[in-house]
């Protein structure tokens, strides 16, 4: 599983910035990247991500076997069967983005600009990946519409989150065989991605006062909003929002919710990280004689792949706003 908040290097034109000023930039992303970073963490990281090895990754799956059900035959060895392996591919893309600022800002403005900047760009990122892992692990197939609806456009505003929805999306998981994940508090569970307002609304329901307020009320640490039945719901800021969408064009908001192996994010060498890069106007060479821009950017080189939709589903449902 890929972490985004290592170490970054950060360059200044060909030379290396001074250590102390270093640190500050690289506090400065890390700050800004970790309350982004929350689906990202999920991601399966794959094997065999080397450097030099070409810009696609696999991942394989060995099948499970139908069920051995027929006696053997005493003193005779049955036919043995084929084993069968599921292969998924994906090839990275490099993203990245940078702002300009110009040495008169550096003598004139009130704050420090480069570390500012830094803060920003870190925050950026952080936005920037999830957004993409976001928008490919929900464009699932497998959606659960709430109050029984059949399609997002027949979500009506009164069809909000419920219990039995949730007991519904369990009974997906369970069904398909997906396996839970390992919390930080070392509790198994799926993951329910939420936007605050269905949040919100699943705080009302009873069912929800019963097993979070009366009953274990731990179930609100380590980041999560809650469980019921064995779904940890996490408070998600990047929520789907399908804005107009429903019945009378109310807003229709997508919950993902996920299981072990859902979906991967291949890390070539690393460079799934973003990498900071501040180059001051003082070491810009030829491109800028009269020392004039400094920049303040970052760049990372990654993809997401769904592995199996059978781990994911997407709970459309409208909200109280």
């Amino acid at each position: 599983m890929p972490t985004l908040t290592q170490t970054m290097t950060v360059a200044a034109g060909g030379n290396q910035i001074s250590q102390i000023n270093g640190e500050v930039y690289n506090r400065a992303l890390l700050e800004r990247l970790t309350p982004e970073l929350l689906l990202t963490n999920y991601g399966e990281s794959g094997m065999g991500a080397v450097k030099n090895a070409g810009d696609t990754q696999s991942w394989r799956r060995y099948n499970s076997l139908a069920v051995a059900t027929t006696p053997l035959v005493e003193a005779v060895t049955p036919d043995g069967i084929n084993g069968t392996v599921t292969k998924i591919s994906a090839t990275v893309n490099q993203y990245g983005n940078y702002i300009q600022t110009s040495d008169r800002m550096d003598v004139t403005a009130l704050d420090p600009v480069i570390t500012q900047y830094s803060e920003i760009m870190g925050e950026n990122a952080g936005e920037s990946i999830e957004t993409i892992v976001r928008d490919i692990v929900g464009a699932g197939t497998n959606i659960l519409y709430a109050a029984s609806r059949v399609s997002r456009i027949t979500v009506a505003a009164g069809d909000k989150i419920t219990a039995l929805d949730l007991l519904k999306i369990r009974r997906l998981m369970k069904r398909a065989k997906v396996k839970k994940i390992k919390l930080p508090n070392g509790k198994l569970g799926y993951l329910a991605f939420m936007h605050t307002d269905v949040v919100m609304d699943l705080m009302q329901t009873q069912e929800w006062k019963d097993q979070n307020t009366y009953t274990d009320v731990s179930n609100r640490i380590d980041g999560t909003a809650g469980q019921m039945y064995g779904i940890y719901v996490i408070e998600y800021d990047l929520a789907q929002k399908f804005a107009g969408a429903g019945a009378v064009a109310c807003d229709v908001f997508g919950t993902l919710i996920i299981g072990k192996g859902a979906f991967g994010i291949p890390d070539i060498a690393g460079s799934a990280k973003p990498k900071m890069m501040v180059k001051l106007a003082i070491n810009s060479g030829t491109e800028d004689p009269l020392e004039q821009r400094n920049t303040v950017g970052w760049k990372a080189l990654f993809t997401t792949k769904i592995l199996n939709d059978l781990c994911i589903v997407r709970y459309e449902c409208s909200a109280t706003v």
